[in-house]
C-alpha cells in the first residue's frame, strides 16, 4: 500500500470489499446448490426404492418374474440417473435385475425392515424392504391367522428387498457447470466492479495527480505554473487553493529574488569596502594591485603604490577613546578621497594605515600628488570636545614596474619605506630606491620577524649565562649570573642576540622572547638543582624588556612559572633597563614590589645613560645598580668617567643599593673599582658567557673556580 499511487489505492479500496463479498456469496451459493443436488438425488433414489418395494410385492410373493422385469425396466426408462435395479427375495436371491450389477447385501441386510443408503465412490445405492401385505390376495390365505397376527401387533414380514443404484456422474457434471457459471458471473462482476472503480478512481485521482505533479514542478522552481479548476467539491477547493498558493509563492519568490540581488550587491560591496570609512578594503586593494602588476609586466606600464600611516593617531585613541579614533579615520578618509583621481584607488588597509594606488603615473608626478595629500593632512585639525589635535602622515612610496617581483614584495617594501619615513622624523615621504641602505636594513629586520617566530615555535633558542663577580669577599655576597639568550640557526650555529634583538624590539616580539627565557630558565634550574635537591645562594638574573614591563599579564605568568617549576624566588633576580623603567614607571614599580614580596631581587641596568637617572632612582626599590658600561670601559684613563662611577656608587651606597660595573676588561680597572668600593664587576676579563647547564652542573664548585 505504501508504494501504490492514489489511483491504485482507490481501485483497490473499491474492489477489495466487493471481491470478498463475491467470494463469500459464490462459495455459499455453490455449497448450497451442491447440497441441494445431493439431497435431490437422495430423495429421488429413496422415493424410487420405496415405490418399487410395494409395487414388487406381488411379483415377489408369487415369484412371477415376468411381472418384475418389466416393472424395473419401466422405472429405469423414466429416471436417467438410475444405473441399475435389483429385486431379491427374503433370502437374497435375485428375482429381477436391470443395468449395472449391484453387490447383493448380506443375509442380515436382506432382512432389514428400514430403508438403507450406501454412498459409494461414484454412485448411491438405496434399499427398501418388500413387505407381505395383510390383505387376502388368494383363497388359500388363513384369515384367522392374519387376524391373529394383527391383533397381536405383529409386524408385516419382509419377503424381499429392492435395490436402486443411482449415478452421481450427472450431479458431478452439474456441480462443475454450476461452479464454472458462478465463477464466471463472479469474475464478470469483479471486472465490472474494477472497471467502475477504475473510472471513478481516475476521475478522483486525475486532479489529485495533477496537483501532485504541479506541486513537484513548483518545488523545482516553476512558480508560473497554474492548474485548471475543473473539479467539484473538496478537490475544486484544493485546486483553487493551489493556484492561490502558487501566485503567492511567485510573488514571494520575486520579492526574495530582489532582496537576494540587493543583498548580493551589498555583500559584494561590503566584501570590497571597509565598513568604517567606505574605502576599498585590503583584499580588494590587493586584487587591484595584482591587476596593476600584470599590466606593468604585460604592457610596460608604470604605477606607484603609496603606504600611508597616520602619525599621532594613538594619542587621539588613548586620549578620547576609540569612537573619536573612528571619527578621525572617517574624516581623514573623506579628505583624501576627495583629492585623488578617479582612476586612482584609495583603501584602508587596517587600523590607521591607508594604501593609495596611482595607476599610469610616474614617480615624479606621484611625489607631487602625494606631497599635496601630506600637506592636506598636516593642515587638518581634528576637534573632539574641547580638544584639538594636529595629525600627520608618514608615506612610503614604491614604483610598480615590469621588474617588480610580486604583490608581497610591493607591500613589504612600501611598509618598510613608510617606517623609514617615521624613523626620519614622521610626517614625511620616503621613496623606495634599489640602493636604499636604510630600507634594506629594515627589510632585513622584517625577515628576522619570521625567523624569530619560527625559532620560538621550534624551540631553537638556548640559554647562556655570564658571571657577575663580587669584589669584596664577604660571605653574604653571592655570585650573580646574568641569563643571556642565543639563537640556533638551522645548522645549529649560534647567532648572537644583537643580530635579532633589535628586530624583536621594533616588531614587539620581546614579550614572547622574555617569556621563553623565564620558562626555560626555571625549567633548567629545576632539572639540575631541584631534582638533585641542591641548595645554593647564588642569583640568576633574567632580563625583562620595556614592552614586557607594560604587560599587565606578566606578573601572573611569572607566578605560574614559580609554582609549576618549584623554583625558589630567593635565587631569582630580574634585570630591567633604566630607560624601560622610566617609560613604564608606574607599572614597573608595581611589578618590582609584587615580585620582591615573593623574595625576588631586582637589578637596574644601564644606570647613568639618562638625563634624570638620580631623580628616578629614589622611586625604584631595586637591590642592584649596574652602571652604564660607557663610564667603566675608559675608567683607567678618563678622570670624568672615574668621577661618574664614584658618584654613582656613592649615591647607591647611601640608598643601600649594591653596585655593579660592567665592561670590566683589565686588572687596572678592577683595582680602581675596588678602591671606589664598587661591589661587583662583569666583563670578559672576569668571565665569558657559558651555557647555563654547565654552570648548574658544577654549582657546588663555583666558589673554588672563580
Amino acid at each position: 500500500m505504501k508504494n501504490l499511487g492514489i489511483k491504485a489505492q482507490l481501485i483497490l479500496l473499491g474492489i477489495l470489499p466487493i471481491t470478498i463479498v463475491t467470494i463469500v456469496l459464490t462459495a455459499y451459493s455453490i455449497r448450497n446448490s451442491m447440497h441441494t443436488l445431493e439431497d435431490s438425488l437422495k430423495d429421488r433414489g429413496n422415493v424410487i426404492a420405496t415405490q418399487l418395494a410395494p409395487a414388487s410385492e406381488y411379483g415377489v410373493v408369487s415369484g412371477n418374474l415376468n411381472f418384475l422385469q418389466p416393472l424395473i425396466q419401466q422405472a429405469m426408462s423414466h429416471e436417467p440417473d438410475i444405473l441399475s435395479i435389483l429385486i431379491t427375495d427374503q433370502y437374497g436371491r435375485t428375482l429381477a435385475v436391470s443395468g449395472r450389477p449391484i453387490e447383493q447385501a448380506t443375509a442380515d441386510t436382506a432382512k432389514q425392515i428400514n430403508t438403507q443408503l450406501w454412498e459409494l465412490k461414484d454412485r448411491l445405492v438405496f434399499s427398501a424392504p418388500v413387505f407381505k401385505n395383510t390383505i387376502n390376495i388368494d383363497d388359500f390365505t388363513d384369515e384367522s391367522q392374519i387376524k391373529r397376527d394383527l391383533n397381536n401387533g405383529a409386524i408385516m414380514p419382509v419377503i424381499g428387498q429392492v435395490y436402486v443404484s443411482m449415478s452421481q456422474q450427472r450431479i458431478v457434471t452439474i456441480k462443475q457447470k454450476l461452479i464454472a457459471r458462478n465463477l464466471f458471473f463472479a469474475g464478470l462482476s469483479l471486472c465490472m466492479t474494477a472497471l467502475i472503480a477504475w473510472r471513478i478512481g481516475r476521475k478522483i485521482s486525475r486532479p489529485i495527480e495533477s496537483l501532485a505533479d504541479a506541486v513537484n514542478r513548483i518545488g523545482k522552481g516553476h512558480f508560473e505554473l497554474r492548474i485548471d479548476e475543473n473539479s467539484i467539491g473538496e478537490i475544486h477547493t484544493l485546486q483553487k487553493g493551489f493556484n492561490h498558493m502558487a501566485s503567492r509563492l511567485a510573488q514571494s519568490h520575486d520579492y526574495l529574488q530582489d532582496r537576494i540581488e540587493d543583498a548580493t550587491i551589498q555583500l559584494s560591496y561590503q566584501a570590497q569596502h571597509d565598513e568604517l570609512t567606505g574605502l576599498v578594503n585590503r583584499r580588494e586593494f590587493e586584487h587591484r594591485l595584482e591587476s596593476a602588476l600584470f599590466s606593468a609586466k604585460d604592457q610596460n606600464y608604470v604605477h606607484v603604490f603609496c603606504y600611508m600611516d597616520l602619525d599621532q593617531f594613538k594619542i587621539v585613541n588613548d586620549t578620547c577613546g576609540h569612537q573619536a579614533g573612528d571619527e578621525l579615520l572617517r574624516q581623514i578618509s573623506l579628505i583624501l578621497s576627495n583629492r585623488v583621481r578617479d582612476t586612482d584607488t584609495l583603501a584602508r588597509l587596517g587600523g590607521d594605515e591607508f594604501g593609495l594606488l596611482l595607476e599610469n603615473c610616474t614617480v615624479d608626478v606621484a611625489i607631487k600628488m602625494v606631497e599635496d595629500l601630506r600637506m592636506l593632512v598636516q593642515d587638518f585639525r581634528f576637534v573632539h570636545g574641547d580638544k584639538i589635535f594636529r595629525i600627520g602622515v608618514s608615506i612610503g612610496m614604491v614604483p610598480i614596474t615590469k621588474d617588480t617581483i610580486s604583490i608581497g614584495k610591493i607591500m613589504a617594501t612600501a611598509d618598510s619605506a613608510c617606517y623609514t619615513a617615521k624613523d626620519n622624523g614622521r610626517n614625511r615621504i620616503h621613496v623606495y630606491e634599489a640602493l636604499d641602505d636604510e630600507l634594506n636594513r629594515r627589510q632585513g629586520e622584517m625577515e628576522w620577524v619570521n625567523r624569530i617566530n619560527q625559532a620560538i615555535e621550534d624551540d631553537r633558542f638556548c640559554l647562556y649565562c655570564q658571571p657577575i663577580i663580587p669584589f669584596k669577599e664577604f660571605v653574604e655576597k653571592p655570585l650573580i649570573f646574568e641569563i643571556l639568550i642565543r639563537k640556533l640557526d638551522t645548522d645549529d650555529k649560534l647567532i648572537p642576540p644583537m643580530a635579532f634583538i633589535p628586530a624583536a624590539e621594533r616588531y614587539h616580539l620581546m614579550p614572547l622572547i622574555d617569556r621563553w627565557v623565564i620558562k626555560n630558565t626555571f625549567s633548567t634550574y629545576r632539572d639540575y638543582l631541584n631534582v638533585n635537591n641542591i641548595k645554593t645562594n647564588h642569583l640568576f638574573s633574567i632580563n625583562l624588556s620595556g614592552v614586557s614591563l607594560g604587560d599587565k599579564y606578566l606578573l601572573e605568568f611569572i607566578k605560574e612559572q614559580f609554582e609549576f617549576y618549584q623554583v625558589s624566588p630567593n635565587n631569582i633576580c630580574f634585570e630591567i633597563t633604566e630607560t624601560a623603567a622610566i617609560v613604564n614607571l608606574t607599572t614597573t614599580i608595581y611589578l618590582i614590589n609584587a615580585l620582591k614580596g615573593f623574595g625576588c631581587k631586582f637589578l637596574l641596568d644601564d644606570f647613568g645613560s639618562g638625563m634624570s637617572s638620580f631623580a628616578y632612582l629614589k622611586n625604584l626599590p631595586v637591590d642592584f645598580l649596574k652602571m652604564d658600561g660607557s663610564y667603566v670601559q675608559d675608567i683607567t684613563h678618563n678622570d670624568i668617567d672615574f668621577a661618574m662611577v664614584k658618584s654613582i656608587h656613592s649615591i647607591a651606597e647611601a640608598m643601600h643599593i649594591k653596585t655593579i660595573a660592567e665592561f670590566v676588561e683589565s686588572t687596572e680597572a678592577v683595582q680602581l673599582l675596588k678602591e671606589i668600593g664598587v661591589d661587583y664587576g662583569q666583563g670578559f676579563f672576569l668571565g665569558k658567557p657559558v651555557p647555563l647547564e654547565s654552570i648548574l652542573k658544577n654549582i657546588n664548585q663555583l666558589d673554588l673556580i672563580i
